[in-house]
């Protein structure tokens, strides 16, 4: 009843204003975590017991937001968990991990198509599309883990022991033991850090009891809208494994998920103002078809832009409940300062200022795109073909998002888009990349190509983006008619003009002072070019 009235005095429907609800009430809960359990306790069921709150808290959540749809993740979470067990139990783990990937993506179909209405759903399926990916990579964990049995003991056992009985000699020594700062740093400092999302090692043995499952696939700070983890970190966190100290836990949290939850605020209450200027379904309108054609562009650049600011905010909302919690714990920075870091889904300003498309897949969704990466991409391998199994990934994501068309027609312009830069950057790559270095004299021809970079991955980006917002098919195709498909001419232009003209030679000839030296033949002109800037031997030049 309470959240019925102030959808009525808002103006926000009751599924929106319950999925923003859940994700301010994850904060008290990792906070009430925070508090009484992210610490030694005198007990061998310390991980049961904090995985118990998760359990209890994260059922409470989905309840509250799913109502009595949240017969759906527990069916997901069983079933998966159940297929894991037989195939522990008949030693065909395989199996397991095939029917698990099959069961959990048949029934998020069934559901998209179940509830499928003209705009993007707010419902049971938006978390279930969550769970789907952690089942998944859930089953082929352990899947994985079965190579671990054949070369040595069960190493989540191992853990298990190993971190309790850690617990509970810390918890002996805490009012004698000092660990110093350096030692922390040591042991946490990495010299080339693995997202803690999907760290090395993170196959699973033995099969986790089904209440830890649930307490995995139910996560407070995670279930709703991500990010997407491994169940081997989410053990770290109940084991407190994940700590150099159990008893000196790092400062600096609540800090960061105050920061993360301002930010995201902000990012909401733009999205919000800048959706009302450049509405998205503006975009089918008669008197958007009848503006000028570069007022057309440039409303539709806003209109993706504040289309893509939405989940920059509601990502980086949940975030500041995961820091609370203590599993976004990243170690520390070369110069020993705490980074809660570590399941970000967007580097906020990479992503804003990015100057290239491969940049954009690296700092936004991240974790999804690494999970995309780690279970579909890798696993394509036998394939032999990277543009295929690129083409399969992008695929299985835009099923994964639902059967709109308008979800294949950006996934599949996004494949385009990224194999036209790929092409082109390496045609111009003898003339950009001295750009980079250090001795390079000019220094506004790099800023120059950072800002036409950003501005053609933008354009790209908020051009293609439209679809994904749009959905329906009679919707995108009027929306692109108006601009006379732009951004599908110049890219499919480009590629076209890649295929059919000429590549130079290239062969490498010497490195001097770390800046290449490029031999070309070019109409049988050979040239030394591009150090700081200047093309050397060219008899045109010389002339």
């Amino acid at each position: 009843m309470i959240v019925e009235s102030l959808s009525a005095q808002t103006g926000v429907s009751e599924s929106v204003l319950r999925l923003l609800l859940s994700i301010l009430f994850a904060y008290p809960i990792s906070l009430i975590y925070k508090l009484t359990l992210v610490r030694p306790l005198k007990t061998k069921w310390a991980p049961f017991i904090r995985n118990l709150y998760v359990v209890i808290a994260g059922l409470s959540l989905s309840y509250f937001y799913n109502g009595p749809y949240i017969i759906h993740s527990l069916i997901t979470t069983f079933v998966t968990w159940l297929l894991c067990y037989f195939g522990s139990l008949f030693r065909n783990r395989t199996f397991s991990a095939i029917a698990s990937l099959l069961f959990n993506v048949i029934y998020l179909v069934t559901g998209y198509y179940m509830t499928a209405t003209d705009e993007y759903d707010v419902s049971w399926t938006m978390t279930q599309c969550v769970l789907c990916l952690r089942m998944i990579g859930f089953a082929m964990d352990f899947m994985d883990g079965e190579k671990l049995l054949k070369s040595k003991p069960p190493v989540n056992a191992k853990e298990n022991t190993n971190e309790n009985t850690n617990e509970n000699t810390n918890e002996k020594s805490i009012d004698t033991k000092k660990t110093s700062q350096q030692t922390e740093l040591s042991t946490n400092t990495r010299p080339q850090k693995q997202p803690i999302s999907f760290e090395k090692n993170i196959q699973l043995a033995t099969l986790p009891s089904l209440i830890e499952t649930i307490g995995y696939s139910h996560f407070f700070g995670a279930f709703l809208i991500g990010p997407q983890f491994s169940f081997h970190l989410y053990r770290k966190l109940i084991t407190m494994s994940l700590y150099p100290d159990p008893t000196n836990i790092p400062p600096g949290s609540y800090w960061h998920a105050l920061k993360s939850f301002l930010l995201g605020a902000l990012y909401l209450g733009v999205q919000q103002v800048g959706a009302g200027y450049f509405p998205q379904y503006y975009l089918v309108t008669a008197e958007y078809a009848n503006k000028p054609f570069i007022h057309k562009i440039i409303i539709m650049w806003w209109t993706g832009k504040f289309i893509l600011s939405k989940y920059l905010g509601i990502w980086t909302l949940s975030e500041g409940a995961c820091i609370l919690s203590g599993i976004s714990f990243n170690g520390y920075d070369d110069n020993g300062n705490v980074e809660w870091n570590g399941l970000a889904n967007v580097e906020k300003w990479k992503f804003e200022f990015a100057p290239s498309l491969s940049q954009i897949i690296g700092s936004f969704n991240t974790n999804t795109n690494l999970w995309t990466k780690l279970y579909i991409f890798k696993r394509l391998i036998f394939l032999g073909n990277k543009q295929l199994s690129s083409i399969i990934s992008l695929i299985f994501l835009a099923l994964w998002h639902g059967l709109h068309a308008g979800y294949y027609f950006c996934f599949g312009l996004e494949f385009v888009d990224m194999e036209v830069e790929k092409r082109w950057a390496k045609r111009f790559e003898s003339y950009t990349k001295p750009l980079y270095h250090p001795q390079n004299n000019f220094k506004f021809l790099k800023y120059l190509h950072m800002f036409v970079g950003w501005l053609g991955q933008t354009c790209a980006l908020h051009y293609a983006i439209i679809s994904f917002g749009l959905l329906k098919w009679d919707y995108v195709i009027i929306a692109y008619n108006s601009v006379y498909w732009i951004g599908h001419t110049l890219v499919f232009g480009l590629l076209f003009l890649d295929i059919i003209l000429p590549r130079p030679k290239v062969k490498k000839v010497a490195e001097t002072n770390g800046i290449a030296k490029v031999d070309k033949e070019i109409n049988g002109v050979t040239k030394l070019d591009r150090v700081n800037g200047y093309i050397k031997n060219d008899p045109k030049i010389e002339r």
